[in-house]
């Protein structure tokens, strides 16, 4: 039987059939015990596992140094900065210049040959290189603190660097955690929406599309109730995420409530779109449980969700641009650390639902294609 797929401008009417058609699918989603597993149990529990290896561990920083000099400043100089603490790691200047472009170097401390004459005139001389987005923090302290007891004679000894963010409401060595649990949020999010998405093709094989079609509800509508309840079921399994590590000490409103909300509620939508497109430009259940693993933890690497962008090779970083993970986490980054939220996370919560609705209607016209 052919069905004719009508598209109408949706009134009060159609809003309502929208609406329940998301929340009976989310409710009979939820329903099924293993489906509850899966969306709220299991990313709880991996949440709270991997926020805990990623959490910073007190370890000293660590810092590159180049060492060009031979005079007798040299030894000083590296064992003051040693004890402040600081792992050192002596490169040459060569492999120290590709690591920083490669991205796998923050900081490098240069020594140039003269430094120790430059310290006994009083103008003691040293540069400090940086790898791309990175900027001075706590190695740079500690460095001009060291330099300065060269001069005065007055060992600088231990030197705590107390870091203040531009937002003092947020701790910024608290962001790693928010981070890595967001992250980690975001790549189960992707997952497993875009494999419910694979509720399309099941109602094509079963025959419920038709009726539901036949039943009154056009097919926009009925598109639309399954994205509604992908957004819900996304929604639930962040307030589940946010709840839960807050009350085990993530500072997730430190910041205010729009600090988190816009950067979830963005990705949602830009998740929401995706899991259309790949329902739309796939024919079974079984190919969109493939693309939805593989596109969700490619996004969630990309994207940065598990470590600072910064340790990856530049051109990876300009790659994670394309992910959503990266614009949602630039978001949050912005709210906790920077701009703070509302206005700093306009282009971030733009390009999110810039995506969403891209590539929906990308998927909308996808599925609109008769199934083989």
């Amino acid at each position: 039987m052919t069905v004719e797929m009508e598209a109408r401008p949706l009134g009060g009417g159609a809003w309502r059939r929208v609406v329940a058609i998301a929340v009976t699918t989310t409710r009979g989603t939820l329903r099924r015990p293993l489906n509850l597993l899966w969306l709220l149990i299991v990313p709880l529990f991996f949440g709270g596992v991997v926020a805990s290896l990623f959490v910073p561990s007190g370890a000293p920083p660590r810092l590159a140094v180049v060492v060009e000099d031979q005079g007798p400043w040299v030894g000083p100089l590296l064992d003051g900065l040693s004890a402040t603490p600081m792992d050192l790691q002596r490169l040459g200047r060569e492999e120290a210049l590709a690591r920083l472009h490669q991205g796998r170097e923050r900081v490098v401390l240069w020594v140039p040959d003269g430094f120790s004459r430059s310290v006994d005139a009083g103008v003691p001389r040293l540069e400090i290189w940086y790898g791309p987005r990175a900027e001075p923090g706590v190695e740079a302290a500690r460095i001009r603190a060291v330099v300065a007891g060269l001069v005065t004679g007055k060992p600088a000894g231990p030197v705590p660097v107390v870091v203040e963010g531009p937002r003092p409401a947020a701790e910024p060595d608290r962001f790693p955690l928010l981070r890595t649990v967001f992250g980690f949020w975001a790549m189960f999010a992707l997952v497993s929406l875009i494999t419910q998405a694979a509720a399309l093709h099941r109602e094509r094989e079963l025959g419920t599309l038709s009726r539901s079609l036949v039943a009154g509800a056009t097919y926009g509508e009925v598109v639309a109730g399954h994205a509604g309840a992908l957004f819900l079921i996304g929604l639930l399994q962040a307030a589940a995420m946010v709840g839960v590590t807050a009350l085990a000490g993530a500072p997730w409103f430190a910041a205010g409530v729009p600090a988190i909300a816009l950067p979830v509620g963005a990705l949602l939508v830009a998740v929401c779109g995706i899991a259309l497109a790949v329902a739309g430009f796939t024919r079974t259940s079984r190919q969109i449980n493939a693309a939805g693993s593989l596109v969700g933890t490619l996004a969630a690497m990309l994207g940065g969700a598990f470590w600072p962008l910064d340790v990856v090779p530049v051109s990876l970083q300009e790659v994670a641009r394309l992910s959503p993970v990266y614009w949602a986490l630039d978001g949050l980054r912005e709210a906790f650390v920077f701009g703070g939220p509302g206005a700093a996370q306009g282009p971030a919560v733009a390009v999110l639902v810039l995506m969403g609705v891209l590539a929906g209607t990308a998927g909308i016209i996808g599925l609109r294609r008769p199934p083989a």
